[in-house]
């Protein structure tokens, strides 16, 4: 029995033994797996180190570049000012001369300047006047979203009306399924709720209708007012489009000539518009001398100082101290 125990003893421990060879290799294994790993992860970080420092080397490149544009731009800037000021100052001066200048061909003999007023036989007022009853005309009128809001105020009413056709309607027909079923008829309770939403849907229809009808028939009155008054206009206005072509194109031939030619333009044109067209926006340039020349022929400005002569009384002529002031605004960006 003894000899038996000992035997089985040894056997446990030899199997205790193999288990430590294992576990130690297993042990062994891991460890060495483990080393390879964090050898790895520290070569990881030593080239996100290095990434790290050339990416802030790039940062401090970039920041000294950009410093360095900066101070060019600057200075860049301030010989643009320099620049700018010199030219400014060096047109001042060219104004001034040519000032001088064109002082000095008027007092020469034999110097011709421009009559951009002469009208023979008054045609051009005849034609600028007709351009201003035409412009009146047109004020008379409503404007395209006055009657648009018209249109919505008769529109409104006409939309509520034919909805409150349809509730009554609905209160008719909920109404005669009431009156022909019984207590316990499926249609009736159905019948019963169509009745009150259409019911209290009509008399709230009712209530609003009012209010609208009297802003529908106020805007028809208006409507109908702005028609005839259309149909009276219509004349004026087509003959104030064909006589304001007619002038323009008179102005602008009789504008173009002068600043062709040799001839010194007035004082009151010069003044206002200066000697000649912008090299930009010579287009809108042009259309303001046309509305300057135009204002003069149809009322009659000669001063030959300034573009659009006295200021008009608004009480007695409203429309022409308008059109006064419009034109005192435009020249402001040319004179």
């Amino acid at each position: 029995m003894s000899e038996y125990l000992d035997e089985d003893h040894g056997r446990r421990i030899d199997a205790l033994k193999r288990s430590q060879d294992r576990f130690e290799r297993d042990t062994d294994y891991t460890l060495s797996s483990l080393q390879s790993k964090l050898s790895d992860i520290e070569e990881s970080v030593e080239q996100l180190e290095d990434r790290e420092r050339s990416t802030k080397r790039r940062f401090e490149s970039l920041e000294a570049d950009l410093q360095e544009a900066k101070e060019t731009a600057d200075a860049r800037s301030d010989e643009l000012e320099e620049s700018i000021s010199s030219t400014d100052a060096g047109m001042e001066r060219l104004t001034r001369r040519v000032g001088a200048l064109e002082r000095h061909l008027r007092q020469a003999e034999g110097a011709v300047v421009v009559d951009l007023d002469f009208d023979r036989g008054g045609k051009l007022r005849v034609l600028g006047l007709a351009v201003e009853e035409g412009l009146a005309a047109e004020e008379s009128l409503l404007s395209e979203h006055q009657r648009n809001a018209l249109h919505h105020r008769i529109s409104s009413y006409q939309q509520a009306r034919q909805a409150l056709t349809g509730h009554r309607a609905a209160v008719r027909d909920a109404a005669a399924v009431l009156a022909s079923t019984e207590a316990g008829d499926p249609r009736r309770k159905k019948a019963e709720a169509a009745f009150t939403t259409a019911a209290k849907a009509a008399q709230e229809g009712q209530e609003r209708i009012r209010q609208l009808a009297r802003n529908a028939q106020s805007a028809e009155a208006e409507r109908a007012a702005d028609d005839a008054q259309r149909a009276r206009s219509a004349a004026a206005i087509e003959a104030g489009q064909r006589a304001n072509t007619q002038l323009r194109v008179r102005l602008r031939s009789r504008l173009s000539e002068a600043l062709s030619g040799a001839d010194l333009l007035p004082v009151w044109f010069s003044t206002a518009l200066g000697p000649m067209a912008p090299s930009r926006r010579a287009e809108e340039w042009l259309e303001t001398a046309l509305d300057v020349l135009a204002y003069r022929v149809t009322y009659q400005v000669t001063d030959p100082v300034l573009a659009l002569g006295s200021t008009p009384n608004g009480s007695i002529a409203p429309q022409r101290t308008a059109r006064f002031n419009d034109l005192k605004r435009d020249l402001r960006d040319w004179g």
